[in-house]
Protein backbone atom coordinates (compact mmCIF):
# COMPACT_ATOMS: atom_id res chain seq x y z
CA UNK A 1 0.00 0.00 0.00
CA UNK A 2 2.61 2.36 0.79
CA UNK A 3 5.26 1.52 -2.06
CA UNK A 4 2.28 2.71 -3.95
CA UNK A 5 1.59 6.26 -2.71
CA UNK A 6 3.99 9.02 -4.13
CA UNK A 7 3.91 11.19 -1.25
CA UNK A 8 4.58 9.72 2.29
CA UNK A 9 5.38 11.68 5.85
CA UNK A 10 8.64 11.63 7.17
CA UNK A 11 10.65 13.51 9.81
CA UNK A 12 11.23 16.04 7.51
CA UNK A 13 8.07 16.58 5.59
CA UNK A 14 6.69 15.12 2.59
CA UNK A 15 8.64 12.66 0.51
CA UNK A 16 7.91 12.73 -3.14
CA UNK A 17 9.23 10.42 -5.80
CA UNK A 18 11.98 13.18 -6.95
CA UNK A 19 13.12 14.04 -2.50
CA UNK A 20 16.78 14.09 -2.05
CA UNK A 21 18.44 10.73 -1.06
CA UNK A 22 21.97 10.23 -0.64
CA UNK A 23 24.06 9.06 -2.92
CA UNK A 24 21.15 10.28 -5.92
CA UNK A 25 17.79 10.14 -6.80
CA UNK A 26 17.26 8.64 -10.47
CA UNK A 27 14.04 10.05 -10.25
CA UNK A 28 15.08 13.59 -9.59
CA UNK A 29 18.26 13.09 -12.14
CA UNK A 30 15.46 12.46 -15.37
CA UNK A 31 14.46 16.44 -14.43
CA UNK A 32 15.59 18.58 -17.06
CA UNK A 33 16.19 22.03 -16.99
CA UNK A 34 13.54 23.91 -18.55
CA UNK A 35 15.63 27.04 -18.33
CA UNK A 36 18.90 27.38 -20.62
CA UNK A 37 21.72 28.46 -18.97
CA UNK A 38 22.14 32.33 -20.49
CA UNK A 39 23.82 35.39 -18.82
CA UNK A 40 20.63 36.61 -17.62
CA UNK A 41 19.92 33.29 -16.45
CA UNK A 42 23.36 32.73 -14.41
CA UNK A 43 22.68 36.84 -13.36
CA UNK A 44 19.56 36.03 -11.73
CA UNK A 45 20.93 32.82 -9.98
CA UNK A 46 24.17 34.80 -8.49
CA UNK A 47 21.42 37.38 -7.25
CA UNK A 48 19.58 35.26 -5.42
CA UNK A 49 22.72 32.73 -4.20
CA UNK A 50 24.06 36.15 -2.60
CA UNK A 51 20.78 36.76 -0.83
CA UNK A 52 20.30 33.27 0.35
CA UNK A 53 23.01 30.79 0.10
CA UNK A 54 26.30 32.84 0.41
CA UNK A 55 25.67 32.73 4.08
CA UNK A 56 26.36 29.11 5.05
CA UNK A 57 28.46 27.94 1.28
CA UNK A 58 30.42 31.10 1.08
CA UNK A 59 30.89 33.98 -1.14
CA UNK A 60 32.98 31.11 -3.70
CA UNK A 61 30.74 28.54 -2.77
CA UNK A 62 33.45 26.77 -0.73
CA UNK A 63 30.97 25.34 2.19
CA UNK A 64 32.93 28.37 4.21
CA UNK A 65 30.64 31.03 5.04
CA UNK A 66 29.59 29.59 8.84
CA UNK A 67 26.14 29.91 8.74
CA UNK A 68 24.94 26.56 9.11
CA UNK A 69 22.77 27.10 12.40
CA UNK A 70 22.09 23.37 13.40
CA UNK A 71 25.85 22.27 13.56
CA UNK A 72 26.49 20.87 9.85
CA UNK A 73 28.97 21.62 7.27
CA UNK A 74 27.60 22.60 4.21
CA UNK A 75 28.43 21.08 0.99
CA UNK A 76 31.27 22.37 -1.06
CA UNK A 77 29.82 23.63 -4.22
CA UNK A 78 32.80 23.62 -6.02
CA UNK A 79 34.30 20.38 -6.18
CA UNK A 80 33.40 17.33 -7.17
CA UNK A 81 31.37 15.25 -4.58
CA UNK A 82 28.00 15.62 -4.88
CA UNK A 83 26.10 13.99 -1.72
CA UNK A 84 22.41 13.70 -3.22
CA UNK A 85 23.57 13.82 -6.71
CA UNK A 86 25.22 16.53 -9.55
CA UNK A 87 22.50 16.64 -11.94
CA UNK A 88 20.66 19.29 -12.62
CA UNK A 89 17.79 17.80 -12.03
CA UNK A 90 19.33 16.48 -8.43
CA UNK A 91 20.65 19.82 -7.32
CA UNK A 92 16.84 21.44 -8.10
CA UNK A 93 15.80 19.26 -6.25
CA UNK A 94 18.22 19.74 -3.55
CA UNK A 95 17.45 23.09 -3.09
CA UNK A 96 13.27 22.72 -3.62
CA UNK A 97 12.98 19.90 -1.28
CA UNK A 98 15.56 20.44 1.04
CA UNK A 99 17.95 18.00 2.98
CA UNK A 100 18.37 18.72 6.22
CA UNK A 101 17.49 21.39 9.07
CA UNK A 102 20.67 23.41 7.83
CA UNK A 103 19.41 22.91 4.09
CA UNK A 104 15.84 23.21 4.33
CA UNK A 105 13.62 23.29 1.42
CA UNK A 106 13.34 26.94 -0.61
CA UNK A 107 9.73 25.78 -2.28
CA UNK A 108 8.24 28.63 -0.25
CA UNK A 109 10.77 31.05 -1.11
CA UNK A 110 11.64 30.66 -4.39
CA UNK A 111 9.47 29.93 -7.69
CA UNK A 112 10.83 27.05 -9.97
CA UNK A 113 12.11 29.70 -12.05
CA UNK A 114 14.33 30.66 -9.70
CA UNK A 115 15.64 27.56 -8.64
CA UNK A 116 16.60 26.82 -11.47
CA UNK A 117 18.19 30.80 -12.42
CA UNK A 118 20.16 29.02 -9.02
CA UNK A 119 20.92 25.34 -10.49
CA UNK A 120 22.81 27.65 -13.70
CA UNK A 121 24.98 29.90 -11.19
CA UNK A 122 25.82 26.93 -9.14
CA UNK A 123 27.23 25.32 -12.20
CA UNK A 124 29.75 28.14 -12.81
CA UNK A 125 31.08 27.90 -9.07
CA UNK A 126 32.64 24.33 -10.02
CA UNK A 127 33.46 25.76 -13.35
CA UNK A 128 35.82 28.76 -11.89
CA UNK A 129 37.84 26.36 -9.89
CA UNK A 130 38.51 23.77 -13.00
CA UNK A 131 39.30 27.43 -15.03
CA UNK A 132 36.59 26.87 -17.74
Amino acid sequence: MLACTTLLLSAQGLVTETTPRRGGNPNAAKRANPVPRSPASVEAGRRTYQRLCARCHGIAGKGDGGGAGAGGQPADLTDATWEFGSTDGEIFSVIREGTSADMESYAEQLPETEIWNLVNFIRTLAEAREGR
